[in-house]
């Protein structure tokens, strides 16, 4: 019994217990076999003019070897693929304009929107307006970062999250909740990566 990748090759297994793959014929193999065999406008599945296909025999252990290989490369190959797609993205995406500022409670920006609350937080946080975060994010959205220094998570509100993502050098330092303080960004890391907020 074999099984077949349509339209290219078919794996299966010889007396010996080997891993055949089974190669069709080339297009040039194909279209003589459409000219000269004796069962016209018939497939050669269908005549009995034997047309050749190629194989490779594998040990089991070259098998598992070739198919890891044949996975490394398609990874690599849909990484380097999305990358790809990732850059062009990029250079459709207009530069930041820092103008377009507002408030994260949605009243308008005032001088004393940095005077500490008893938890430690702002009074109001400056954010990029919804129109210019719509313009497209170069950083993936994310919320929860830890603190290197206590190993803490704060979860921020999205407003603040998209604000990043749009434009992840806007700000200089955040909050951690455990601590009750703000601190320079080069403290933090985003969940689940090594990546530092702000680049």
């Amino acid at each position: 019994m074999t099984d077949q990748i349509e339209g290219f090759l078919e794996v299966g297994r010889n007396e010996q217990e080997e891993i055949v793959v089974n190669i069709p014929p080339n297009r040039k193999k194909r279209e003589q076999h459409k000219t000269n065999c004796a069962y016209r406008g018939n497939t050669e599945e269908l005549c009995n003019c034997g047309i050749e296909y190629e194989h490779i025999v594998f040990s089991a252990n070259q098998a598992r070897r070739l198919a890891w290989l044949l996975i490394k490369h398609a990874e690599e190959s849909e990484r380097e693929a999305a990358n790809k797609r990732e850059q062009e993205r990029l250079k459709n995406i207009p530069p930041v304009d820092r103008t377009k500022r507002c408030m994260t409670s949605g009243n308008p920006e005032t001088p004393d929107h940095r005077e500490l609350l008893p938890n430690g937080q702002q009074k109001d946080y400056v954010v990029l307006c919804p129109a210019e975060r719509a313009k497209g994010f170069i950083r993936p959205v994310r919320r929860t970062y830890r603190h290197k220094t206590c190993n803490s998570t704060t979860t921020m509100g999205t407003d603040l999250a998209e604000t990043y993502a749009r434009d992840p050098g806007f700000y200089s330092g955040t909050f951690c909740c455990a601590c009750a303080a703000h601190f320079p960004l080069d403290q933090f890391i985003w969940e689940g990566t090594r990546e530092t907020l702000g680049t």
